[in-house]
C-alpha cells in the first residue's frame, strides 16, 4: 500500500490531481494502481500566522521500504505535477515494513468506487415540476426532537 497525503491544498484539487497522476505513480513504483491511495484533509499550512494554502504544499508519502529505490523518481513526479496547484512543494517519505501491515477487503463489494461502479443519486432540480407524492412534507427532525425530549424528560425524572 502506498499512501500519498497532501497538506495545504484544497481537498477537491487533490482529487483532480490524483485523477491526472494515479497511473503515473503506479508505473514509477511498479505496483498495481489498487495499491495506491491519495489522502487529503481540509487542511491549512501556516507561517507566522499567515495562511500558506496553495502557496506551500506538503506531500507525505508512506510506503513499503522495498519501494525506496523509486523515491527520487516519485518525488520528481509529485513536485512536477503539483506546480499547477502550488508555488512551493515539500515532499517527504515515511517507510514501513510490509509485514507490519494488514488489509481486509470485503469481497461482496468493489474495492474502490469508480465511474463504472458508482451510482449517482438524483439531485433536486428547482426547474422540474415534482408530484407531491415525490416530496417529503413531514417533519424530518421528528426523531431528533423525540430523542431530545426523551433525554430532557429523563433528566427531569432523575431530579425528582
Amino acid at each position: 500500500m502506498v499512501i500519498i497525503s497532501y497538506t495545504g491544498l484544497d481537498l477537491y484539487l487533490v482529487g483532480e490531481l490524483n485523477s491526472k497522476i494515479h497511473s503515473q505513480v503506479s508505473r514509477v513504483l511498479n505496483v498495481s494502481e489498487e495499491d495506491i491511495v491519495f489522502s487529503s484533509f481540509d487542511s491549512f499550512v501556516y507561517y507566522k500566522g499567515h495562511e500558506q494554502t496553495s502557496i506551500n504544499l506538503l506531500i507525505k508519502v508512506e510506503m513499503d521500504e522495498s519501494l525506496k529505490k523509486h523515491q527520487d523518481l516519485l518525488a520528481d513526479l509529485l513536485i512536477q505535477s503539483s506546480k499547477e496547484y502550488s508555488l512551493h512543494t515539500f515532499v517527504y517519505f515515511d517507510y514501513f515494513k510490509k509485514e507490519n501491515t494488514y488489509l481486509s477487503v470485503n469481497e461482496d463489494y468493489p474495492r474502490y468506487l469508480t465511474s463504472q461502479n458508482e451510482s449517482e443519486d438524483e439531485e433536486y432540480d428547482q426547474n422540474k415540476e415534482y408530484d407531491e407524492s415525490e416530496i417529503y412534507t413531514g417533519n424530518i427532525f421528528q426523531d431528533f426532537e423525540n430523542d431530545i425530549i426523551s433525554s430532557d424528560l429523563k433528566d427531569e425524572l432523575k431530579r425528582e
